[in-house]
């Protein structure tokens, strides 16, 4: 039985170190990418991610909305195609839009709630196309993608490897215990 939990103590020990080197990792490669290099939304093997802060993708049809707060996933991609959503940048900040039509410049794109209103990005400035939607997990992994969340979670593999710890030594205090009966 102490031969088991020592090894998913090591396990555990193992993935928490792992876990907290990728995370620091991933910061600081962010952190280099945007502010050394000016490269507003890094990606890593040509995937990115944004918190969605506008309304812009919401009509309210179905489950295929983009909405505030959801984590999008984008690809970066060599063609894109009408019918894609995107994210681009466009007067300094992220979009992320639906291609209505592709142009010799780049594209004509439109936000599914915004009627009439269009841009046309061209395509030097787009990032990628949306993959994966992540409902709801905005706020969330923004909050781990920063100083605090990363403090947060390097808190948090501290309190379970103590918990580890206490466990593991409860345990083979009762195994010692039993040994001397």
């Amino acid at each position: 039985m102490i031969r088991f939990f020592k090894t998913v103590n090591i396990i555990v020990r193992a993935v928490l170190v792992a876990a907290c080197l990728a995370l620091c990792a991933y910061n600081v490669y962010i952190l280099v990418a945007r502010y050394a290099f000016g490269n507003g939304m890094p990606t890593v093997f040509g995937y990115a991610g944004a918190s969605v802060v506008s309304g812009s993708m919401d009509d309210d049809s179905g489950d295929d909305d983009i909405e505030v707060g959801d984590f999008v996933i984008i690809r970066v991609q060599s063609d894109y195609a009408v019918g894609d959503v995107i994210t681009f940048l466009w007067d300094g900040v992220y979009i992320t839009h639906r291609i209505e039509s592709v142009t010799e410049q780049g594209f004509v794109t439109h936000g599914d709630a915004n009627g009439a209103y269009r841009e046309q990005p061209d395509r030097s400035a787009v990032v990628g196309k949306v993959v994966r939607v992540l409902k709801g997990a905005g706020g969330a992994l923004e909050f781990f993608r920063s100083p605090a969340g990363l403090l947060v979670a390097i808190g948090a593999g501290v309190l379970v490897w103590i918990g580890a710890d206490i466990v593991s030594g409860l345990i083979e205090k009762k195994d010692d215990e039993k040994e001397q009966d």
